[in-house]
């Protein structure tokens, strides 16, 4: 109720204006209900041609135009705000004692208020977004740095370990030179084992946070019996490191999300090529079946909409920023995300 009182009295605070600037001098002639009727529809129209105009611009990518809600305290002040200004301006028309410039100068100061409105509104959804784009990178930071831990600590027993070699070559030769095979066959087997347990990254793509955020998709992955592989160098020191945790966070979740719904052999395969000032990461990951993609995006099924849909938006983000774009394709089942970006030298 708030909110249609809202936007109704700026419909109704522009309608005012419009009926003093058209029909100001012709009000003795004409039914004045009729002007005040004319100059509703005539606000109508504008406001509708004005939301289509932005629609357009923002479904052609001139420009990005967010509409969001404020709160109701907000709304409700607002409207006390705007119908203050609206009874202050229907007292300055009708009175003879103002002038016309003093009449110009409400009118002025009204679209200076319907500014404002704007302003604050757009100024709105982009924190709104700001804070949206921080609260996804909450969960791919805490996984950056659980895996950052968990390295250091294998890290730490490897050198412990690495520091014990002697001793335990030494105790394996007496256990040779004793002819004790099934010890020493034992004795190894738990050294193999000890080094496994402790062996450092799993990834080394030459970006340190790249591998701590992979390796911690891919203990996600396999917990879904996901097969997840990465080839290739992801550069360092080349790209933001908000913008790369953003870019592979949303391209792997997705992938995962895909892939968990498949029945089967679940595979997901990361190629990073960088040639030069180009670089190239692809995701395919296995899907239940081919979806159809129409001007890069998927047109298919709620459910399997939302499977590959999630932080499109900010990967496309990402890669404009870096003069690229992102491809989607899916064939025989086969999902992929190919985003490119150009990166300074």
């Amino acid at each position: 109720m708030v909110i249609s009182l809202f936007y109704g009295g700026i419909i109704d605070s522009i309608s005012v204006n419009i009926d003093y600037i058209f029909w100001g001098y012709a009000r003795s002639n004409i039914y004045a209900a009729l002007n005040a009727d004319v100059s509703i529809m005539i606000t109508e129209v504008l406001v509708l041609i004005f939301l289509s105009v932005l629609l357009l611009l923002k479904k052609v990518g001139f420009i990005k135009v967010h509409f969001t809600e404020l709160a109701i305290t907000e709304y409700i002040l607002l409207f006390l705000l705007e119908m203050s200004l609206g009874i202050l301006q229907a007292n300055t028309f009708r009175s003879e004692a103002y002038t016309d410039s003093m009449k110009g100068l409400s009118v002025f100061i009204f679209i200076v208020f319907i500014s404002l409105i704007i302003h604050i509104i757009m100024v709105r959804e982009q924190n709104t977004s700001m804070n949206d784009m921080i609260g996804n990178l909450k969960e791919p930071m805490k996984q950056i740095t659980d895996s950052y831990i968990e390295m250091n600590e294998k890290n730490t027993e490897l050198r412990r370990f690495r520091h014990d070699t002697k001793n335990l070559l030494l105790a394996l030769r007496f256990l040779v030179a004793e002819k004790e095979n099934d010890q020493a066959i034992e004795y190894i087997d738990k050294m193999q084992e000890e080094i496994e347990a402790n062996k450092g990254k799993a990834f080394d793509t030459g970006n340190f946070i790249a591998d701590a955020l992979l390796e911690s998709k891919a203990k996600t992955a396999a917990q879904n019996d996901i097969t997840m592989t990465v080839e290739g160098n992801i550069p360092a020191n080349r790209i933001e490191d908000v913008n790369l945790v953003i870019l592979i966070s949303n391209l792997v979740d997705n992938a995962i999300e895909a892939a968990m719904q498949v029945e089967g052999e679940k595979k997901i395969e990361i190629q990073s090529i960088l040639k030069k000032n180009i670089w190239i990461l692809s995701v395919k990951n296995s899907c239940v079946k081919d979806v159809v993609i129409r001007e890069n995006r998927i047109e298919t099924t709620k459910e399997e909409k939302e499977s590959h849909g999630f932080g499109i938006s900010n990967i496309e983000r990402v890669a404009k920023k870096y003069g690229g774009n992102l491809k989607l394709s899916c064939e025989n089942r086969v999902f992929t995300a190919r985003a490119t970006l150009m990166l300074m030298a």
